[in-house]
């Protein structure tokens, strides 16, 4: 992967970064229509960061792991699982 390049077409400015490769060809994401520059790298700081997160937002949580193990316990493998506690 390469780095986020900030390119300006015209009177906008727009972002472009390097994915991964299909059937070993370079494909790049990019998104353009920004107005500023520090617009541009907001939004590409954003992309990219979805982009390695594979779009899974993390938020922290006060949940711990022994509680949310019982959640999951009750509310996915009791009702998926049919079986009762």
């Amino acid at each position: 992967m390469s780095n986020v390049t900030i390119q300006k077409s015209g009177n906008f400015y727009q972002y472009k970064f390097e994915i991964a490769k299909v059937d070993g060809k370079r494909k790049f994401l990019s998104k353009s229509g920004f107005k500023t520059k520090s617009e541009a790298e907001k939004e590409r700081v954003i992309a990219y960061n979805d982009y390695l997160n594979t779009g899974n937002l993390f938020s922290a949580s006060d949940m711990s792991y022994s509680d949310f193990l019982d959640y999951w316990l009750k509310n996915y493998c009791y009702i998926n699982l049919n079986t009762i506690p």
